[in-house]
């Protein structure tokens, strides 16, 4: 956009209703005439309906600054920081009744005294001396106002204690509050000056409506001379504050500063005038009664006064054409009437109101319309004077008066219509909007589409960037309305906020017309959306906050935020719907999705004989050592890139899903031939066992993987996956990175699981289990030093069962835990009975801790309560754990070790040397004893390097000051070399098979070494 005349930017909390309107339009008119637009900016969140503000509100953006070339404030429209940022930037800034702290600038306000005095020296006139006050002394005006009051009270000496009634604002609530004090006073004065019209028409319609006469019991003076005020009953005495002059001054200053003029930095007071009405006690301006009724000023008199009633001196916008018109009309009231006294014949009807029309559309208000209808009438009555008695003279002269008063009644009448029709019309505007932006899910909002509905001629839209409540000076424009093209655009790019709206939105503004550019920040309660500007009149006569620019964005901003909430319900809509589909951790389907997958899968083969499918279940090898040693997170991990490489292997036919844990599941659908699924398998397993990267470790998993392959014997889903569940446990049970095809013989197996977790379960409470135990043997002297409590469960069908049979089972419930802690407590009260025995106060007990009882249990309370029931003292329990169990967790396992030992028992490591990370194990946790697992001991005979490794741990045990136990020594060749190697203690069944404690208490009771009785020959020399 070229640059076309100056820009001057409003700030203001408000654009509508009498008193911001005035100034609007007075601002607009002068800077139209000189060629410029305004842009108007609230600062106010839109929508906001109160308007009595201390302090300015904190609008911080610089909307629109690369067009404006200065600043008009009106009150507290804007921060003194913001005034002086735009300053900083040479844009001049003139203030409206405000005095900004630390902003030097012309300032333009009403002259509240002298009008002030003026109002207190008429009711004094009229005999009052108990003259209150009620206002808000927070706003400036009011308190210069109440300022004003006091003097002329001490000029006059008259009490003012106790008449001062604050309205807390400037509102007609406001008024109604001080009226409601002034009756629990009791009504002590018999005058009220109000700090402004609205508190005046609060405190007339509180006292009238408890029944006060007014203005006999109460007279009221206002101050603005609002719209309304000649209306109301009795019509408002009031000083009329010169808003358009006001207005019209500070443009015109802001428009001197930027041709480069040099304006003072001072106030500029313009005056206010005493408007007299009924309110104050007397006739009030509606009486037609004139007076001076012999007034001889004659035509140009009358002239003169028509002309200032209907304001034929104020500067307006107004074509020259239209000025001409209405001094036309002025004139020929005059000429007219002589003619009617001439005797020449005078317009009537559609003539004479077309001769009248361009004075009364002046006419704005009944009260304008009564002023020309005195100077009618009395310049009628002068020219019946001059006419003396010659009733042929009176007669043309009074049918004219009458006339014009019917036409100018008339106008008055259609004016008010036309108001009617004019506010219905808005209201219709309003509801059409309104239903437009409430329907939001139906339309989006943002395309300004509804605008079409409006008479205004342009608008954009621009929202920050990303998301709402943004703080970067950048918007996006959304939209762009043009009455006038009968189109609206979609986009713009992003722009800078001080170059919001587009340049072509301000060349849209008819400033003839009395357009102005608003601009309103989208921001309502906690949502802020972006700027909204439309191009648009001046709405004066809709009350502040209610203007229909206002309340669109207003409404815009809560669709905006309904729409947003919409699309807030419909991504937790979609969130929700992928939670029931879709694993949340690898994005694969889920249980549910595979099941109705299967399902139709199902239903396809039903339908088609030749259509197959199978279904094959995955179970990671080695998931639960990364997941214990490396942490859930890295567990995660390893399940996603899992995840990701089952997915990359399968084809168009094949589905996968995460069922939950370690588990996968595979749907083939529409196989090839039975030896498609293993194939599938094969692929699989081959996928899951590369290398994995976690952190700084690599790890490697396998999978086993179970196959169940569709036929008609199956009648559900569940079906299918219980055979490809037990496929899979077979192939667990096989090895790692096995896989196996569904067979009947594979249902005993889990049925058998089944049962005998069900049967371990009663056994634990019905006394099934119990702990048969194998001595510990010291190697040099031959003598039992400790036993080893071992786990036996007396089946009542399948007679005694060792360890291997049901631990497995146990240890996927809370059943190893329960068993865990059994084990203990038996254990402890039958060591207990043992260290009683003559010679055996230092024997000790291990017992074995299963992985599920050391890391998900609580072991150091089972330790603690066990011993405590039995009386036992700590230094007779010998935890024993294996390494591995250990190092799936070294932190969790240190902490565990620790306590042990500090309790003062002991840790012994089982089966060393069979882990991953003995030497790991040896370096960083605390313990006790080695126990050499019995592969090692059962090829010493036959193999040199079995033998070279056990003196290998040996000799670090011993180095470490650590006892080492050989298990399983089952000939004396092999306690020979064991003895021979280094080891201190020794177990197996050369000593004793594990028995019973009524089987084995000889052997514990025994005073002397076991070598001597045969077993093993005598102790080394």
């Amino acid at each position: 956009m070229g640059k076309q005349g100056p820009v001057v930017g409003v700030l203001s909390t408000s654009f509508g209703g009498f008193y911001y309107g005035a100034l609007l339009a007075g601002i607009q008119a002068e800077v139209a005439a000189h060629g410029g637009r305004i842009i108007a900016i609230q600062t106010l969140d839109a929508g906001t309906f109160n308007r009595d503000f201390q302090d300015p509100p904190p609008f911080p953006h610089q909307v629109a600054w690369d067009y404006i070339d200065g600043f008009v404030t009106l009150l507290t429209g804007a921060s003194s920081a913001y005034l002086r940022a735009a300053q900083a930037t040479g844009r001049p800034v003139v203030v409206i009744s405000a005095r900004p702290e630390g902003v030097s600038c012309p300032i333009v306000l009403p002259d509240n005294k002298p009008g002030i005095r003026a109002a207190m020296r008429h009711l004094i006139e009229h005999g009052h001396r108990r003259i209150a006050f009620a206002g808000h002394l927070g706003q400036s005006d009011a308190l210069e106002r109440y300022e004003a009051y006091r003097e002329v009270m001490d000029e006059h000496r008259l009490d003012p204690e106790g008449l001062h009634f604050d309205t807390g604002g400037m509102q007609e609530r406001g008024g109604e509050q001080a009226a409601e004090a002034m009756l629990a006073a009791g009504l002590p004065s018999t005058a009220v000056l109000c700090g402004n019209d609205e508190n005046a028409f609060g405190v007339l319609r509180a006292l009238t409506a408890v029944g006060c006469q007014l203005p006999a019991d109460q007279a009221v003076i206002g101050f603005d001379d609002m719209m309304g005020g000649a209306a109301i009953i009795p019509s408002l005495t009031t000083l009329r504050q010169p808003l358009g002059d006001i207005a019209r001054l500070a443009a015109n200053l802001a428009l001197r500063l930027v041709n480069g003029e040099q304006v003072p930095d001072e106030e500029h007071r313009m005056p206010a005038h005493l408007v007299i009405r009924e309110s104050c006690g007397c006739p009030g301006p509606l009486a037609l009664a004139s007076e001076h009724s012999d007034d001889g000023s004659g035509r140009e008199g009358l002239l003169t006064q028509i002309r200032t009633v209907v304001g034929c001196e104020t500067p307006s916008p107004s074509s020259d054409a239209r000025k001409t018109a209405l001094e036309m009309s002025v004139e020929s009231i005059a000429s007219t009437l002589d003619d009617a006294a001439s005797g020449v014949p005078t317009p009537v009807g559609a003539g004479l109101r077309r001769m009248l029309l361009p004075v009364a559309h002046r006419l704005v208000d009944y009260e304008a319309a009564v002023a020309v209808m005195r100077l009618i009438r009395d310049h009628g009555r002068a020219l019946r004077l001059a006419a003396g008695g010659d009733r042929t003279v009176h007669r043309p002269i009074e049918d004219l008066v009458h006339q014009i008063f019917v036409v100018l009644a008339h106008t008055q009448v259609s004016r008010e219509a036309e108001r009617g029709r004019s506010a219905m019309a808005a209201l219709g505007t309003q509801y059409a909007v309104s239903m437009e932006l409430l329907r939001s899910q139906e339309r989006d909002p943002r395309s300004l589409e509804w605008l079409r509905a409006t008479d205004i001629r342009a608008g954009c839209l621009g929202l920050w960037p990303g998301q709402r409540n943004a703080t970067g000076g950048t918007l996006d424009v959304i939209a762009t309305y043009d009455r006038a093209a009968g189109t609206t655009t979609s986009g713009g790019g992003r722009t800078k906020i001080e170059r919001f709206p587009p340049p072509g939105l301000l060349a849209t503004a008819d400033t003839g017309a009395g357009d102005m550019i608003y601009i309103a920040h989208l921001k309502v309660g906690d949502g802020d959306w972006g700027m909204f500007a439309l191009v648009g009149p001046v709405q004066g006569e809709l009350a502040e906050g209610r203007e229909t620019m206002n309340q669109w964005a207003a409404l815009l901003s809560v669709a905006l935020e309904h729409e947003s909430v919409l699309q807030s319900l419909r991504e937790q809509e979609e969130v929700l719907r992928r939670a029931a589909l879709y694993d949340d951790l690898t994005g694969l389907p889920n249980r549910g999705q595979f099941r109705d997958r299967l399902m139709l899968a199902m239903d396809r083969a039903r339908r088609r004989p030749e259509y197959g499918y199978a279904v094959l279940l995955l179970d990671l090898d080695g998931f639960k050592v990364v997941n214990d040693s490396l942490g859930h997170e890295a567990g995660d991990q390893l399940l996603q890139e899992v995840s990701r490489r089952v997915a990359a292997v399968l084809r168009t036919n094949e589905v996968a899903a995460r069922l939950g844990g370690d588990e996968f599941a595979v749907l083939i659908e529409d196989i090839a031939g039975p030896d498609a699924p293993g194939a599938v398998a094969e692929r699989l397993q081959a996928a899951v066992s590369a290398p994995c990267r976690l952190g700084d470790t690599d790890v490697t998993v396998t999978a086993s993987i179970g196959i169940a392959v569709g036929s008609d014997s199956y009648v559900d889903t569940q079906a299918v996956m219980r055979d490809a569940d037990a496929a899979m446990y077979f192939a667990k049970s096989s090895g790692k990175r096995t896989h196996a095809l569904f067979a009947p013989s594979m249902h005993a197996s889990a049925l058998d699981r089944l049962r005998t977790g069900a049967e371990l379960r009663h056994a634990i409470d019905n006394g099934q289990l119990e702990l048969f135990y194998q001595p510990i043997v010291a190697l040099d002297s031959g003598m039992v030093t400790g036993v080893e409590a071992l786990l036996r469960w007396r089946h009542p069908t399948r007679g005694l069962l060792v360890p291997p049979v049901f631990l497995p089972i146990a240890e996927e419930s809370d059943l190893g835990t329960k068993i865990g802690a059994w084990v203990l407590r038996t254990a402890s009260r039958q060591i207990a009975a043992w260290r009683c025995l003559p010679g055996r106060e230092s024997m000790r007990m291990s017992v074995n801790v299963s992985d599920r009882q050391f890391r998900h249990g609580n072991l150091i309370e089972d330790v603690v309560e066990a011993l405590a029931a039995a009386d036992a003292d700590p230094s007779c329990l010998a935890v024993e754990i294996t390494e591995g169990v250990i190092m799936r967790d070294a932190r969790h396992a240190t902490r565990t070790l620790t306590d042990l030992i500090a309790m003062g028992a002991e840790v012994h490591i089982d089966d060393f040397g069979t882990g991953y990370s003995s030497l790991e194990a040896l370096h960083d946790l605390p313990f006790d004893a080695l126990k050499i697992d019995r592969s090692f001991v059962s090829r010493l005979a036959g193999s040199p390097r079995s033998r070279e490794l056990v003196r290998t741990i040996v000799t670090m045990g011993l180095n470490l000051q650590l006892k080492v136990i050989a298990e399983g020594i089952e000939t004396e060749e092999e306690l020979a070399l064991v003895r021979e190697l280094g080891c201190t203690h020794g177990q197996g069944y050369l000593f004793s098979r594990p028995v019973p404690a009524g089987e084995i208490e000889p052997l514990v009771r025994r005073p002397g070494s076991l070598f001597t009785a045969g077993v093993g020959g005598a102790p080394a020399g």
